[in-house]
């Protein structure tokens, strides 16, 4: 069936594009499969798909040190889970459980993250308290760059760089905040996030906060002409 959006499918591009749609607005799986009649299952290997393609979308415009996508990928790949339903990191509980933690980082008028496998809580809170321990690891540099790091596993944002005041010296809410605003209310809604899609999540929030002027559906359509899904 020709889907110039969706190679390999057995969709017609007509309902192909009611499942964008309904995506773009930023319903659940559930909510996508009911409207649309199609099967659950489907939905979430064409939602999988298309955060994946929206996590290479964003890392042709900000190239990231560590591209991961295709690594959460393959290891989500392994799992028999229901990728809209996630399962909450508790690192603060289970201290043998890495962290999963980004930066944020604003270039012109985007905002861009990146996940650091390799910072540790602890190295966050030196950078914070501004202590110089950090250079005998190479970390306080890289972590100047940005303008906020975000532990997902305490859902917390530390900032990296002063926030704006306004005449009276009063600090501002800024777009640092306003994106982790957005993003925690986003990933709020699946009751927890699993390691192994945190990624994929995290670059749909960043696309959807970029975008967040625009027509999402148009801008998705326009993106998948040029980089179109495959089954394969």
């Amino acid at each position: 069936m020709k889907n110039k959006y969706l190679k390999g499918a057995h969709l017609s591009e007509r309902k192909f594009k009611e499942i964008l749609r309904l995506f773009a607005d930023d319903l659940t799986a559930t909510q996508i499969a009911n409207i649309s009649g199609v099967s659950r299952v489907t939905i979430n290997s064409y939602l999988k798909k298309l955060r994946g393609q929206i996590a290479r979308y964003c890392e042709t415009l900000h190239p990231v040190s560590i591209p991961v996508a295709a690594l959460f990928e393959r290891e989500d790949s392994r799992l028999d889970q229901d990728d809209d339903t996630l399962v909450a990191v508790q690192s603060d509980v289970d201290k043998a459980v890495r962290p999963v933690i980004f930066g944020i980082v604003k270039i012109a008028d985007r905002l861009h993250t990146e996940l650091l496998p390799d910072v540790s809580r602890s190295m966050i809170h030196a950078a914070t308290r501004g202590r110089s321990v950090l250079e005998k690891i190479n970390t306080t540099e890289r972590l100047r760059n940005y303008s906020g790091v975000v532990d997902l596993g305490q859902y917390r944002l530390y900032r990296l760089s002063s926030k704006p005041t306004d005449a009276s010296g009063t600090p501002q809410m800024d777009e640092v905040d306003a994106f982790w605003g957005l993003t925690k209310h986003r990933l709020a809604k699946f009751k927890g996030l699993n390691r192994n899609t945190a990624y994929l999540h995290l670059k749909e929030c960043e696309f959807r906060f970029n975008y967040r002027g625009d027509d999402l559906f148009t801008v998705l359509l326009e993106m998948l002409k040029s980089y179109p899904l495959t089954l394969s």
